[in-house]
């Protein structure tokens, strides 16, 4: 085999398997603390997600006023915020699921079995579980801890941090009237 022929094979194997590695690295299980970038998009991500996604089916089942109007909140805000992940995610090559993360998943699965009577309840008490996740995960982001070296990422996690504070004292609200 010639010189240059040899050089584009090796060329190529070295990139695909630094893409492999890559696609490897960023795909992060959730039971994993993340310990870079792409691992906070992640478990953000699904977090947004899953309260999203809990908050459209507390305005669907909910009996309460206040967990119905909670949920619209939830669903108002953390809209907002997934579609400011994915655009910094754009702007810096991350990769942004759609995907629930597997925990994420069955926490909505077993709100979305809750019956009708059972469900506020239910509802609140994610809410507060997950918005102190929440809150925990921005915390840490937002002062460089885990290896989050992206000044957009600590700069977001900064921003958002409040909200999903003002979200958690509403839950536990919530929950304390049930």
């Amino acid at each position: 085999m010639n010189t240059i022929l040899q050089t584009k094979l090796i060329i190529y194997y070295f990139t695909v398997v630094l893409t492999a590695s890559g696609l490897f690295y960023g795909c992060h299980d959730d039971n994993s603390t993340y310990n870079d970038n792409q691992g906070f998009i992640n478990k953000a991500h699904s977090s947004l997600q899953l309260k999203i996604a809990a908050g459209n089916l507390a305005v669907q089942k909910g009996q309460a006023d206040n967990v119905q109007d909670y949920g619209e909140e939830i669903v108002k805000e953390h809209n907002g915020t997934s579609e400011e992940i994915k655009e910094m995610s754009v702007a810096n090559s991350w990769i942004v699921s759609e995907e629930l993360l597997p925990s994420h998943q069955k926490q909505f699965s077993e709100l979305q079995q809750q019956e009708v009577s059972e469900f506020d309840l239910a509802f609140a008490k994610l809410m507060v579980s997950s918005h102190e996740e929440a809150v925990n995960l921005f915390r840490i982001a937002s002062v460089n801890e885990n290896e989050v070296y992206d000044y957009d990422i600590q700069t977001f996690a900064r921003a958002t941090l409040p909200v999903l504070e003002s979200h958690l004292s509403e839950a536990k609200e919530i929950l304390a009237q049930k």
